[in-house]
């Protein structure tokens, strides 16, 4: 929270930021000159330009330099108080950034990128369905060489005889060891993302409508893919369905009897009086489903028999119901029950990553990814180490000598990870291959994230403004924020010194009517204010215990009674109650608000008027009556306010009439204290804050190198022109 509170304060706008090129400087900061230095501090010009250049695409205008200079030394300035002051040792500060630091690191991650391509690559492909067929020689995924090299030489022999012009089909039947190739001929049927193993699934997409793919190992073996149809996915289905089974071993007579009885159930299931929900809870033989009407789980592609999928798809409308289908199983009468098509990324970018973290093709891509970082950054394994790990396969860190625990296994770069590295880290949990390769894994991932602001200069400057940003909320607590909300004799002085700057607006008291059209317009102004009971004359008070008054209704209009009393107050709080009770049995258009003393031994009762229902009553173009305290020359339903008494008339963008009656100006004036308190408030943080950066410069030595200042003006003109 406090960081978002940031962006309303802070002369540099901070925001997220991908990895991209920067026009930040790509040499060390030891070979660069400081543009300016505050004490010891230095600060350098790919910090103040990335700040500089970031500010002005915020705002979508151009700074002048210099005025930015001075606003980035200010804030400057104000870190560097809040680290003298200690603020960034602060537990509650270490915490907060390290929180603020892991969030945007994120996109410059490895395995944060690998997670975020592969949640667009999966939606994409959740848009679309495959119809395949394959091909496949099994082989263990940690078979022998020989052994692997057996089953690629098979499948790609029967890749030479279907480019050669034989049948997929028959090659499927005839030498794919898929047992259901037998009988389907290898067909697979629509799937879509999740449905097949990562490899597998990726080869399918990859390859065009009505050809064949290239060999694709997956741990089932070698596959060959014929992508028979792709289409649009046709989204997700509830089912419910009544079932009749066949019989074990059935014959064409259980098979006909079957059929007749499915028939029967649709046949009474069309009878307008039958319900579905009592005809499958007494005949669906699916002991999972009757007992539920028969509703069965979300279904997608691929995940029932052929005739069955497309029975179902077939259904448009909730609760249509099918005519009976067959399955491998028996036969079925299905009903709609409801239909999803594929959600937009943003709704399915949760479960999209939960499942692809659970899913192999995570781990695939990341071990692509180790790949690549092995080459950015000099990865060498000491190939001795690892095959006296692999002789020694028993060996734990107890075993090791002091000879052999500095031995070193790999390098990263410079940086040098031992043998002793490996044993504290992965105590041999896993198989020592799978060990080798988590440890390989963790100490690549970890060096890259120490690196980030080397590899990656704009996440450099976005962890600066982070501490930077979260120091100086700290500091602006500290000195302007709190100091305000504590010190009430400092704002009070403040006002007193400063009391012409607050003055009311120009008001005026008014009614205003909005008409639909201009007829019964002229009908309206003349009885209107016979409408509108507003009370202004004195009611005076001659005995405590009744109340003889003579009110007129007036043709002005006023929004006040006014009671003049004789007497103790005291007698006015007690018999207030009568006042109340009589101007209410008199006027069953007006209600009473709470009454207001006055020192002059008055009550001002305040009165809301119930007028206004009463007209849009009668005038049926009349469409709304405000009434209200209105600033000279501010706009209402697009009519200006005027400051002259009387009616006002005019056409709002609408093209609705309106009718503005002014009844009493309320000239400028002084506000009080209390009504100068948001503005206030707000200034005299301002003058604190002033006073405070004054104060820091005249405490803090700020050198700037104008020759710098001028060469980094002179580029920035010429990349505007």
């Amino acid at each position: 929270m406090r960081y978002f509170i940031l962006l309303l304060i802070l002369p540099i706008l901070f925001v997220s930021c991908k990895p991209g090129q920067t026009n930040t400087e790509s040499k060390s900061e030891k070979d660069l000159e400081p543009l300016f230095t505050i004490n010891e501090t230095k600060v350098y010009p790919g910090e103040f330009m990335y700040a500089y250049e970031k500010s002005n695409k915020n705002k979508g205008e151009t700074e002048a330099l210099e005025d930015y200079l001075e606003l980035y030394i200010n804030f400057k300035l104000k870190v560097e108080d809040a680290k003298k002051a200690g603020l960034d040792t602060l537990p509650s500060y270490q915490n907060e950034l390290k929180g603020y630091l892991q969030d945007i690191k994120k996109p410059y991650l490895a395995t944060e990128q690998v997670t975020e391509n592969l949640i667009q690559e999966t939606y994409e492909r959740l848009q679309e369905e495959i119809n395949a067929s394959h091909i496949l020689i099994m082989v263990e995924e940690n078979a022998s060489a020989e052994d692997t090299l057996k089953a690629y030489q098979k499948i790609n022999d029967i890749r030479k005889k279907y480019l050669a012009g034989e049948s997929f089909e028959k090659l499927a039947r005839q030498d794919s060891e898929d047992p259901s190739a037998k009988n389907n001929s290898g067909e697979l049927g629509w799937f879509t993302a999740f449905q097949m193993v990562y490899p597998f699934e990726s080869t399918a997409y990859n390859t065009p409508e009505g050809e064949i793919s290239d060999i694709v190992r997956t741990k089932f073996g070698y596959h060959i893919i014929k992508v028979n149809a792709k289409r649009e996915t046709l989204g997700r289905i509830k089912l419910a369905h009544i079932m009749i089974r066949y019989p074990e071993k059935a014959n064409s007579a259980d098979s006909a009897a079957t059929y007749k009885k499915i028939q029967d159930i649709y046949e009474e299931l069309m009878r307008e009086d039958q319900s579905w929900f009592a005809l499958a809870t007494e005949y669906s033989e699916d002991l999972n489903t009757k007992n539920q009407g028969g509703s069965l789980p979300w279904f997608g592609a691929g995940n029932l028999p052929p005739g069955l999928e497309k029975a179902a798809f077939d259904l448009t409308r909730p609760n249509e119901i099918s005519k009976p289908v067959e399955s491998p199983y028996g036969w079925h009468i299905l009903k709609l029950e409801e239909k999803r098509g594929v959600g937009s990324l943003e709704s399915m970018e949760e479960s999209l990553t939960r499942r692809i973290q659970r899913d192999q093709r995570s781990e695939l891509k990341i071990s692509e990814v180790l790949e690549t970082l092995k080459k950015e950054n000099n990865f060498r394994k000491n190939e001795a180490s690892y095959s006296y790990l692999k002789k020694n396969k028993n060996l734990t860190d107890s075993l090791l000598t002091d000879k052999n625990k500095n031995e070193v296994l790999f390098y990263i770069a410079d940086e040098a990870y031992t043998l002793d590295d490996f044993f504290k880290d992965s105590k041999k949990k896993a198989p020592l291959d799978e060990a080798i390769y988590q440890f390989e894994k963790k100490m690549l991932l970890a060096y890259e994230n120490r690196h980030l602001p080397q590899k990656y200069p704009e996440y450099k400057m976005l962890a600066t403004e982070y501490r930077d940003g979260l120091l100086l909320f700290e500091i602006m607590s500290k000195k302007v924020w709190d100091k305000v909300s504590s010190d009430s004799i400092g704002l009070k002085k403040y006002y007193e010194e400063h009391q012409e700057q607050y003055t009311s607006d120009p008001m005026v008291k008014a009614d205003i009517f909005t008409f639909s059209d201009t007829s019964n317009i002229n009908t309206f102004k003349a009885p209107v204010e016979n409408h509108l009971y507003y009370i202004s004359n004195p009611i005076e008070w001659q005995n405590k215990k009744e109340l003889n008054a003579k009110i007129d209704l007036l043709k002005w209009f006023s929004d006040t009674v006014y009671v003049q009393l004789k007497g103790p107050k005291q007698m006015v709080k007690s018999d207030s109650i009568l006042i109340f009770s009589t101007l209410s049995s008199t006027f069953k258009k007006m209600e009473s608000m709470d009454p207001i003393y006055s020192d002059e031994n008055k009550i001002y009762l305040h009165l809301l008027s119930k007028a206004n229902d009463g007209l849009l009553k009668i005038y049926n173009n009349l469409n709304t009556v405000q009434s209200g305290e209105y600033v000279i020359g501010e706009t209402i339903s697009g009519m200006t306010v005027p400051k002259d008494r009387g009616h006002h008339q005019s056409f709002n963008n609408d093209g609705h009439y309106q009718i503005i009656n002014v009844k009493e100006s309320i000239p400028e004036r002084l506000k009080t204290f209390e009504e100068s308190k948001p503005e206030l408030i707000s200034d005299y943080q301002t003058h604190l804050e002033n006073e405070w950066i004054e104060q820091l410069k005249q405490e803090n030595k700020v050198i700037v190198n104008k020759v710098l200042l001028q060469k980094l003006k002179r580029e920035a003109e010429e990349q505007n022109l």
